[in-house]
């Protein structure tokens, strides 16, 4: 079967990418699989990170660098081309409005061209995070172009009523490798970074945006880590707004030895390391669609507390594989610190982790497309 993927990849970096490559990966075991990436994403002033690609800025095999978020012909050059390589089936992604417009003009061109039926569009999210005046009108035009959809989470998917009545969908979670085993080694990793075998770590990694409640993670574990001596604090990932409020927080509350910040765009290996030294992540979140950081937690066996916003609550099982809190308290956030660390659920919680993983499966996943693709 030929499968066309349009999506961003490397060397463009983010999660979008990073999912892009692992569906690539497994389609291509079985199909000849081809992608069509952007050579122009962002501009400068809209993309508030230091950088949009790796630093080695290698590009991905099989895939054709063509598309311009900005250039309108270049979204007619991209399905023209596509048209003649005749796939059977096509998958977009979409992330963000802003690449609504381009995307959504090559799905309505190659709509007209091929079957309409052999489209399908993975939807990371729905509305923004950060909202502005002009995503409704983006978001309606692009999702105009499809008739079937995958969603990571019930709320996203219900998020697509507001703009479209009628559309197949099936709810995938955002997949992993389920049989993953780390080379690296929790005690020396530990050591490396500093750590002694009796510290007990709480992890917040991701950007760091407004929407994600670093300030509320900070006031809601200062109590616990001034009592606790041997329990740290790291917030890891590259801030995307001014960090000098949580610096405040930190200062004010005496808490400069327990919390570690590490401020830049996390390598997969980096990741990896984190979350395999850490008892716990913290998803704070004042507001979300869901988090691929979710899934990651799950492949390291990592229990996560989060807030109940967007589809949180359908990927964290409340007391098996987390702890979910409600309102956005941050009076809950300390509560269910203290009873975790209190408690033998880290383990039981792992234990739940490690035999319901298969939610979490590329094969799942990739059976979700076969049914979209299967039906009339």
């Amino acid at each position: 079967m030929k499968i066309i993927l349009i999506s961003p990849s490397p060397p463009l970096r983010g999660g979008i990418s990073d999912h892009n490559i692992g569906l690539y990966n497994k389609l291509s075991e079985k199909h000849d699989v081809e992608i069509f990436s952007f050579n122009y994403l962002y501009p400068k002033f809209f993309f508030p990170g230091k950088s949009q690609t790796f630093s080695n800025k290698d590009k991905f095999k099989n895939t054709h660098y063509t598309i311009s978020s900005i250039n309108p012909i270049s979204w007619i050059k991209t399905s023209n081309k596509i048209k003649k390589m005749n796939p059977d089936v096509i998958i977009f992604s979409f992330w963000n409005p802003f690449i609504g417009l381009s995307l959504g003009s090559i799905a309505k061109l190659l709509a007209r061209k091929i079957n309409k039926k052999k489209i399908i569009s993975i939807c990371h999210n729905i509305n923004p995070h950060e909202p502005s005046w002009f995503d409704k009108k983006l978001v309606k035009f692009y999702t105009n172009s499809f008739d079937k959809f995958i969603f990571m989470s019930s709320f996203v998917e219900n998020e697509l009523n507001e703009f479209k009545n009628k559309f197949k969908s099936v709810i995938r979670f955002l997949p992993i490798d389920i049989h993953y085993k780390s080379s690296y080694n929790k005690i020396k990793i530990a050591k490396e970074m500093g750590f002694t075998s009796k510290d007990r770590i709480i992890l917040f990694t991701g950007l760091i945006r407004p929407y994600k409640g670093v300030d509320n993670l900070l006031l809601g574990t200062k109590t616990f880590l001034k009592k606790n001596k041997n329990h740290k604090l790291i917030i890891a990932g590259e801030a995307y707004e001014d960090t000098e409020k949580y610096k405040t927080i930190i200062s004010k509350n005496g808490i400069e030895d327990k919390v570690i910040w590490i401020d830049k765009f996390l390598a997969h290996s980096e990741i990896e390391k984190l979350m395999i030294i850490s008892d716990v992540l913290i998803l704070p979140y004042k507001s979300a669609s869901q988090s691929g950081i979710i899934s990651k937690a799950w492949e390291y066996n990592l229990p996560i507390i989060a807030n109940n916003v967007g589809g949180f609550s359908e990927c964290i099982v409340n007391g098996k594989s987390g702890y979910i809190i409600e309102n956005n308290s941050i009076t809950s956030l300390e509560e269910k610190v203290n009873i975790y660390f209190n408690s033998n659920d880290k383990n039981e919680m792992t234990k739940f982790i490690l035999s319901n993983k298969h939610k979490f499966s590329w094969e799942y996943y990739i059976s979700g497309i076969w049914e979209l693709i299967n039906e009339s």
